[in-house]
């Protein structure tokens, strides 16, 4: 293999590897941000 070719390859294991880390946290985030969304409110409750 030549050393061009190990600089794309290790270029993009490392890119791959960030862009899938960066999902994880924005994903993980997002599903508490929608729960949180969707649990009635205190202001709900009271009012019923």
């Amino acid at each position: 293999m030549t050393a061009g070719a190990l600089f794309w390859l290790v270029t993009f294991g490392i890119s791959a590897g960030l862009f899938f880390g960066i999902a994880l946290v924005v994903t993980v985030r997002g599903v508490g941000d929608l729960r949180d969304l969707l649990k009635p409110s205190q202001h709900d409750e009271e009012r019923s």
